[in-house]
């Protein structure tokens, strides 16, 4: 299992808690520069632009959830994708949010599809001694609740989406952490 902490290394990031009833956890807002090669990747379907120079990301950290959501969006704020990281814990170490990726990971496309990707790492990472049956089971049940949560209910992560958007895009940074 890998850990993976929310990428904050460079200077257009900011990091806000959350405490809503309608999400709880940790939002980080970054503004990609200084990349020195676009990053393309097949998303299951299509080659896909995911990071370059003036692309937007929002990283999603709840803290009632087993995941982390990244949403991306392009240098003229089009919406990539939604990406998910289902992970076996989320946390917040020396003031910066962390997940234990499980390699399971679910796409949804800005037309509401959803895509699966990264079930062979699952299974490798099983066979290889990584993570156990139980963590193989735990990532899959993660999944059907973000269908649940999400996938069936794409409003809900369109509003999550434009409140997390509107909180950064803000002059208020009154939560800041950074």
């Amino acid at each position: 299992m890998k850990r993976r902490y929310a990428y904050n290394e460079n200077d257009n990031y900011t990091l806000l808690e959350i405490n809503e009833t309608f999400f709880k956890g940790y939002a980080c807002f970054l503004k990609l520069q200084n990349i020195e090669k676009p990053l393309i990747v097949f998303n299951g379907q299509e080659n896909v632009c995911i990071r370059d120079n003036n692309f937007e990301w929002i990283e999603v950290y709840p803290t009632d959830g087993k995941y982390a959501i990244t949403i991306m969006y392009d240098d003229k704020g089009n919406l990539i994708e939604w990406y998910f990281d289902i992970s076996k814990n989320i946390g917040l170490e020396n003031g910066i949010p962390y997940e234990d990726d499980l390699y399971l990971d679910l796409i949804i496309t800005p037309k509401g599809e959803k895509i699966v990707v990264d079930e062979d790492e699952l299974l490798s990472a099983k066979e290889n001694g990584d993570i156990t049956q139980e963590d193989v089971y735990g990532a899959y049940k993660v999944l059907e609740e973000l269908d649940e949560k999400y996938v069936n209910n794409i409003d809900n992560l369109i509003e999550l989406t434009d409140y997390l958007l509107n909180r950064f895009k803000s002059n208020d940074k009154n939560k800041s952490l950074k």
